[in-house]
């Protein structure tokens, strides 16, 4: 059980939280407390106590002895909570990444009067629109031939230095 479930039982019973508290015999923020958590076993004596108040077959089924013998169901319950931590761990992962993809951040480039750029990138690139962070590529077929002349030369560079580190530097 959920504590969302737990909450919604308690509306259904017609049950505020302090209304519910003082049935329990405890502070209006332990309902709360409660009724916030993802995962609520069932042998908890504060649920098990708003079970019984509710009449909730949930926690009045679960007694000391259902647990000792019932080890299997144990194994089971483990691992569903397992499986919902792995759940909410994936998805807090992939809720990161897709941050991270969108970030903006400050352009930071070199502007002509010698300063840092202070835009803010384009969403996931790490340059502003200015300063090639909306850039596809060259459209014109003089601007490919320049990108490739200019590729050529780079790695021709790289393989002379490479090159020359090998050979020991002679």
């Amino acid at each position: 059980m959920t504590g969302a479930e737990l909450r919604a039982y308690r509306k259904a019973a017609g049950l505020t939280q302090i209304e519910l508290a003082m049935r329990a015999n405890v502070s209006r923020h332990t309902v709360q407390y409660w009724e916030r958590k993802p995962f609520i076993k069932p042998w908890e004596a504060t649920p098990r106590r708003f079970g019984e108040i509710m009449g909730l077959p949930y926690f009045l089924a679960t007694t000391a002895r259902t647990r000792v013998r019932g080890l299997t169901w144990l194994q089971k319950m483990d691992a569903q909570i397992e499986a919902d931590m792995a759940a909410i761990i994936e998805s807090s992962r992939a809720r990161e990444a897709a941050r991270l993809a969108n970030r903006r951040i400050v352009c930071g480039a070199r502007t002509r009067k010698g300063g840092s750029c202070l835009n803010k990138s384009e969403p996931g690139k790490m340059r502003c629109k200015f300063h090639g962070g909306k850039s596809t590529g060259p459209k014109t077929t003089e601007g490919k031939t320049r990108i490739a002349e200019a590729q050529r030369l780079r790695w021709a560079k790289y393989r002379a230095i490479a090159c020359h580190h090998l050979t020991g530097g002679a």
